[in-house]
């Protein structure tokens, strides 16, 4: 028998295939075809072989990595609002105690004076009849806590004049001060009078005061 591709005695070529080679080669082919379906049944379809999408590894995992997640920002604290705690109710102050001056009492009038007619009406100008001058009397409540006694006053007449004197006691008798007041000279341009007003202060062994007024007028002087 010729070889496989071997010529015969009537030139025409036959091909004999060998056996044990000719059946390895179907095992061969058997066994692709084989694959070649389950890897088509594997896809889904018979015809088409799976596509990959790029920058995919076709081993890669098939777990999805995790999304990470933006951190939520840190609320601010609100601020604490602080109470007012509110002062307790104002008690009443203690009363401060009362000085010498707050608490007698004190007078002061004009007499004619010693000697003179009792319906004294007011002082005469100088050489225009009597009586020409008064006689300021203080009294005071309180008479052993007096330390001196002052009066000022003031003569409103057209050319207006004031003055001022301090008073005397009489004896022990420290509740009664005696002072004079005028004799006042007669002016021309004060021929018409006016009032006298007069304010007497009495001071206190405390360093307190307290002051009495009165009024008096001086007569229009007619000559």
């Amino acid at each position: 028998m010729p070889r496989n591709g071997a010529n015969t005695t009537d030139g025409i070529m036959v091909t004999v295939l060998n056996f044990r080679r000719t059946r390895s080669g179907v095992v061969l082919a058997v066994a692709c075809a084989a694959a070649l379906s389950l890897t088509a049944a594997c896809a889904g379809q018979g015809a088409q072989p799976p596509q990959w999408s790029d920058g995919v590894p076709a081993a890669g995992s098939s777990s999805v990595a995790p999304t990470p997640t933006a951190a939520s920002p840190t609320p601010t604290p609100r601020p604490t609002a602080t109470r007012t705690t509110r002062p307790p109710a104002s008690t009443t102050p203690p009363r401060r105690a009362r000085t010498m001056g707050e608490q007698t009492t004190v007078t002061v009038r004009v007499t004619g004076g010693f000697g003179q007619p009792q319906n004294f009406t007011g002082l005469h100008q100088e050489g225009c009849g009597n009586p020409s001058f008064g006689l300021v009397q203080v009294r005071v409540g309180t008479a052993g806590n007096v330390s001196s006694v002052s009066f000022r006053y003031r003569v409103n007449t057209v050319v207006a004049f004031d003055g001022s004197g301090s008073a005397r006691t009489i004896g022990n008798d420290r509740g009664t001060w005696l002072a004079s007041l005028g004799p006042f000279r007669a002016e021309p341009r004060n021929s018409a009078g006016g009032t006298i007003a007069i304010t007497a202060t009495a001071k206190f062994t405390d360093g307190s005061t307290r002051n009495a007024r009165t009024s008096t007028s001086l007569r229009a002087c007619q000559r």
